[in-house]
């Protein structure tokens, strides 16, 4: 058999179309015109999507972390009141020592009971200063409540129990009302 090929020939190929009918070429258009759009919706639902998984995260990191910050700062607070009152009480306890120490002194103890006591050492003259308007007589404090006063106490006290003072009651005063304004 012949062939009509020659070596080295090469058989030219037969070209097919590339293009479509009009009606699947505007279909093909318009998916090209829509994609990018597509793309674009898409992203911008990542992004958000993206952004609230961020906001999430964020949010239960600081829920995590809240309760351990507030008992650390609410512990803080404790210690420093706790540390206040440590000093008040050591300001008190030295306080206390230095009266000690003063109670311990002779001089200070004999000179607390001349003054709170009115005790006296052998030899010595104790002095009172009288006011000379004062009447010998004359009681301090007047009784105005009309009692005897050789009542014994316990019958005053009984009777204040179980007496009860009369008390004046005033009637109630009548509400006027009030004048009609006229309009």
């Amino acid at each position: 058999m012949a062939t009509s090929s020659t070596p080295g020939k090469r058989r030219p190929r037969i070209k097919v179309p590339t293009t479509v009918p009009v009606a699947s070429r505007d279909a093909a258009a318009r998916r090209a015109a829509a994609a990018p759009k597509r793309k674009r919706v898409d992203m911008l639902k990542g992004d958000i999507v993206g952004v609230a998984v961020l906001i999430t995260v964020v949010l239960v990191v600081l829920i995590a972390i809240a309760v351990p910050l507030r008992n650390y700062y609410s512990g803080r607070a404790e210690i420093a009141r706790l540390e206040a009152s440590i000093e008040a009480k050591k300001e008190q306890k030295a306080d206390l020592e230095e009266q000690f120490e003063r109670y311990n002194d002779p001089e200070y103890t004999k000179q607390e009971a001349r003054r709170r006591l009115g005790m006296m050492e052998p030899g010595e003259t104790a002095w009172r200063i009288i006011d000379p308007r004062m009447d010998v007589d004359a009681m301090t404090t007047q009784r105005t409540d009309g009692v005897d006063p050789d009542t014994p106490w316990t019958t005053i006290l009984w009777d204040s129990l179980r007496e009860v003072p009369e008390v004046p009651v005033d009637p109630p005063a009548e509400e006027q009302a009030p004048e009609p304004v006229e309009q």
